[in-house]
């Protein structure tokens, strides 16, 4: 119910923005992470917009994003979305989880994700986790 609650928020946010969901917020509105509380909601844009409560990541272009539409919002496919978090290194818990259930819903294996070269080995570390996520 609450990631319902959070998607159908977002989508109320962001209705008629012209954006992508990006980094956490993205891992959230996908089902990747197990969500929790974010002050703000992440989105790539073309330029800045006065929308409250958002954190803004100006791009040259939002076509060149790999994204897909999905439930009424575009937002950064389930691949980009890891590349992302991977890239950002940010919350080391939100990486994880986002690993561990990319992990389980893919029958325990990271097969198709594409990691760029130059993450592997932060993917390498974060991945060791996340196959131990679930077993504690």
């Amino acid at each position: 119910m609450a990631v319902k609650a959070y998607n159908d928020e977002l989508r109320a946010l962001l209705a008629g923005v012209e954006c992508v969901l990006a980094y956490d917020t993205a891992a959230d509105y996908l089902g990747l992470t197990n969500g929790g509380y974010r002050e703000m909601v992440q989105i790539f844009v073309r330029e800045k917009q006065d929308i409250e409560g958002t954190e803004q990541y100006v791009v040259s272009s939002l076509v060149d994003i790999e994204s897909a539409e999905c439930n009424g919002l575009v937002c950064t496919t389930v691949n980009r979305t890891i590349t992302d978090l991977l890239e950002q290194d940010g919350d080391g818990q939100i990486i994880t989880e986002s690993l561990a259930n990319y992990y389980e819903e893919h029958h325990r294996s990271f097969d198709g994700l594409e990691i760029p070269v130059h993450l592997r080995q932060r993917f390498e570390k974060y991945r060791a986790w996340a196959r131990e996520y679930y077993r504690e």
